[in-house]
């Protein structure tokens, strides 16, 4: 029996497998993470509160996603500091949808931050695009 008492069996996507989860998805919550969260506000984060319970899901959402954040390659684009506190944000805004299991928290973040991260890369390159041009 796995942590949780559900005996299921949890995995870790590799940041390989981590684009590809939107589209395999197993819970209808993950389903719509990606969307929500982008809802989410950084001002309605900052004015939230977790609980004791909510800290320590987080704390280990965090450690699970990082160490496969943290060597990322396309997510270097971010300084560490920028990454770290991207994935925090990615991990309370889908704390915030409901979903309680660390991995499936960290999975889902590093999902949400690749998708953030394309859509970042493709403004900065229309960005220089058209700052060359002029």
């Amino acid at each position: 029996m796995l942590p949780g008492g559900e005996g299921t069996r949890e995995t870790l996507l590799i940041p390989a497998q981590a684009a590809s989860a939107e589209i395999v998805v197993r819970h209808s919550v993950h389903r719509d993470a990606a969307v929500v969260a982008e809802a989410v506000s950084s001002l309605e984060l900052e004015r939230s509160v977790f609980d004791s319970s909510e800290t320590e899901i987080l704390s280990t959402a965090f450690a699970k996603a990082w160490a496969y954040v943290q060597f990322d390659p396309t997510l270097e684009i971010l300084e560490t500091n920028e990454r770290q506190s991207e994935l925090a944000r990615c991990l309370m805004a889908i704390l915030k949808l409901g979903d309680c299991n660390p991995t499936s928290i960290a999975n889902s973040a590093i999902a949400l931050m690749r998708r953030n991260q394309s859509r970042m890369l493709r403004t900065r390159i229309a960005t220089g695009l058209a700052n060359s041009s002029v």
